[in-house]
């Protein structure tokens, strides 16, 4: 079936790295705040952002994706400790972000919470996405990149994983029994992750990602009020309206080849998808620390987690699906993705 003009316009509309829409005296302020408590100095930590502390005590500015980048990358570089992505996530949510935050705090369930989260990702986190995925046991959480993080992407998972477990704990009125899986080998300071998320977490696995067992969704933790809950969700809805796009740049980009991953995919297509030429598509994935081949490879492997994970295919179906040559093929790709075989990964894919 042929996209009409007006779905070829929804399925483009994206936020990128330069969009000012983070409002600075939101999560920006507070990670200066917990920097310069720590013994940061405002100069330096503002240092090639654009941003003066006077424009975070008028309450009106915003900044890009790219700008924040760089405030968190002088505030982590500043870090006497280790401990700055950690305390900055446990005091992001609920947060003072208006009715978004109201919402947070009207969820009645992790689910209802998760919900919430993810919907509006794009004003309560805006450099990582969650994506939910379910079966018989677990609710996975994985966490995918919208705006290219680059060196970032540790720091920040560390903050997004901890923000979300903070306020699921204060929500149930206790600490959830979430378990941790990340992507990269583990850090110099892997005592803190202990400190923070406990005995069950894992490194050098294939993605980053929370899971818990689905028993605890559907747990009721308070009643809250529908009107309320009504009221904040339409004027949450005005806001995301506000920004225009809804999900970031990479994000568009990597939906759209997870989506179409049992046909051919080249750059010449998407580009045209996307109504770029192949050359000014290449340059936006580049100015997004990104390129086509890696959003590509992210998409397969996700694609291959959750078929075998979940949904029990075999290597050659799998191979199949994501029209490899043949399943020896698919076997290096695989490896090349997570350092192991498939089958050498199918027994702890995605467990601690």
């Amino acid at each position: 079936m042929s996209r009409t003009p007006s779905q070829a316009a929804v399925e483009t509309r994206w936020y990128d790295a330069d969009s000012r829409f983070i409002a600075a005296h939101h999560q920006p302020a507070l990670l200066i705040e917990l920097a310069q408590d720590r013994g940061a100095r405002s100069h330096k930590l503002l240092r090639h952002t654009g941003l003066f502390l006077d424009d975070l005590y008028r309450g009106q500015a915003c900044i890009s994706p790219a700008q924040s980048l760089r405030l968190i990358d002088n505030a982590r570089q500043m870090e006497r400790g280790q401990e700055l992505g950690f305390l900055w996530g446990s005091r992001l949510f609920p947060g003072h972000y208006g009715a978004i935050s109201t919402l947070l705090q009207q969820a009645g369930s992790l689910a209802d919470m998760l919900a919430v989260i993810r919907r509006y990702q794009p004003l309560l986190f805006p450099w990582l996405v969650p994506q939910v995925v379910e079966d018989e046991r677990w609710c996975y959480l994985v966490w995918l990149d919208p705006i290219g993080t680059g060196a970032l992407r540790p720091f920040l998972t560390e903050t997004a994983m901890s923000a979300v477990a903070s306020v699921s704990a204060w929500l149930a009125g206790r600490k959830l029994p979430w378990r941790y899986l990340f992507h990269g080998k583990a850090p110099a300071h892997r005592a803190q992750y202990d400190v923070y998320f406990g005995e069950h977490l894992r490194f050098s696995a294939a993605v980053d990602v929370m899971l818990i067992e689905r028993q605890w969704l559907h747990q009721r933790w308070r009643p809250g009020s529908e009107m309320i809950t009504t009221v904040a969700r339409g004027e949450a809805d005005t806001l995301l309206a506000e920004l225009g796009a809804g999900r970031g740049f990479l994000e568009v980009v990597y939906r759209h080849l997870y989506q179409n991953l049992s046909r051919p995919l080249s750059l010449e297509q998407v580009a045209g998808h996307f109504g770029m030429s192949p050359a000014t598509f290449k340059r936006k994935l580049k100015h997004h620390q990104c390129s086509f081949q890696r959003l590509l490879d992210d998409a397969r492997l996700h694609a291959s987690l959750y078929l075998f994970h979940i949904k029990a295919w075999s290597n050659e179906q799998v191979a199949d699906y994501l029209n490899c040559n043949d399943p020896t093929n698919f076997r290096r790709a695989f490896k090349r993705w997570t350092g192991s075989t498939p089958s050498d990964y199918r027994g702890q894919i995605l467990t601690p």
